[in-house]
């Protein structure tokens, strides 16, 4: 998947879940003190929220960020809601 995709789904607010390494994970949205939040999580387990979408990029979960992650996966490993 390319960088340009993923920032097109969150730019349309889509919720998004895929499978990377056998592992869950997904991206949602919520609100913090009128603020648009982007948040990132191994499912069932803690979220991390960023505000902008290349913040979203850099956050790393088993020393791998989020654009690594996104970049080695095919159309197969992601859902879109």
């Amino acid at each position: 998947m390319i960088k340009e995709q993923l920032k097109e789904y969150i730019e349309c607010g889509n919720e998004i879940e895929f499978k990377y390494n056998n592992k869950m994970y997904s991206i949602t949205y919520g609100t913090f003190n009128n603020e648009r939040l982007i948040s990132f999580c191994e499912f069932y387990k803690e979220s991390t929220e960023v505000i902008t979408f290349e913040e979203l990029l850099k956050v790393t979960r088993d020393n791998v960020t989020v654009l690594q992650m996104w970049e080695s996966l095919t159309e197969n490993d992601v859902w879109i809601y």
